[in-house]
């Protein structure tokens, strides 16, 4: 089973439906000789990761080279429908399609590990997710400080055995863009450098531990709804802003795109 994907301002976004991708993974998750060991990533871009790649050749790789790039922002959405006019792209949350996750986790037993976070925001979220789903498996940790540029010395070994004695076969790790991309690379080639047996899917979930522990207010469904969580993580977060352009350069970039494509045609 391939997923669909089309190219938004360079960086490859998955197209195909949530459920569709719940399937793709799942059946990776299958432990089985004939599909072998597969470490997946899963990346969740939004406008202001675009933007990022543009000049951060190393980001824009690990983010086209992820499994699955699910279009976390609406910002892509309508990237996509400008660009693509025949599009029908939908926004899958980080957050939703983390949950969805950890339900398929709870239901076929299968451990996950949450990586990320300060002030034991993880453990927090752990035990959030435990209260909703009571057969989740699992553990929590804090990888320390990292600088942007400390990945290829960091030590993953620790991360490493955790995940083999526990089995763990999805990892959600929440470090903010780019690190926690940059720590998902690094730690697949440690992975398979040496070698765990079991398949592993790991995710990129940015703030999602600060929602789920209930460090800061969920968003509001009529929000979500409207594509403006990017305006109520700025009321609450306002140190936020110079991030905020981004997006603006987002839809500039959008636009020059689609004449140069137009002229072409």
């Amino acid at each position: 089973m391939s997923l669909k994907s089309k190219k938004i301002l360079g960086i490859s976004i998955t197209t195909s439906s949530k459920k569709e991708i719940l399937e793709f993974l799942n059946k990776g998750l299958e432990n089985t000789e004939k599909n072998g060991q597969k470490i997946r990533l899963i990346v969740t871009p939004n406008p202001e990761q675009v933007v990022l790649a543009r000049t951060n050749s190393h980001f824009a790789d690990i983010l086209n080279r992820a499994d699955v790039a699910i279009p976390d922002g609406i910002g892509l959405v309508w990237g996509s429908r400008i660009l693509y006019p025949e599009s029908h792209l939908k926004r899958i949350t980080g957050i939703e399609f983390m949950e969805d996750l950890v339900k398929l986790a709870a239901k076929e037993r299968i451990p996950i590990g949450l990586i990320g976070g300060r002030g034991g925001v993880a453990v927090q979220a752990l035990e959030c997710l435990r209260q909703k789903y009571p057969r989740v498996l699992g553990w929590a940790m804090e990888p320390g400080e990292i600088s942007d540029n400390g990945y290829k010395d960091y030590n993953f070994y620790n991360i490493y055995k955790k995940i083999e004695e526990t089995r763990t076969q999805i990892v959600f790790v929440g470090l903010g863009a780019p690190k926690q991309e940059y720590f998902m690379h690094e730690l697949r080639i440690k992975i398979y450098e040496l070698g765990i047996k079991t398949p592993i899917v790991f995710m990129s979930v940015g703030g999602a531990f600060d929602e789920i522990s209930g460090r800061l207010p969920m968003t509001p469904k009529f929000i979500e709804r409207y594509g403006l969580k990017w305006l109520w993580r700025l009321i609450l977060e306002p140190w936020r802003w110079k991030r905020q352009l981004a997006l603006f350069e987002f839809i500039f970039l959008v636009f020059k795109e689609k004449l140069r494509y137009d002229k072409k045609v």
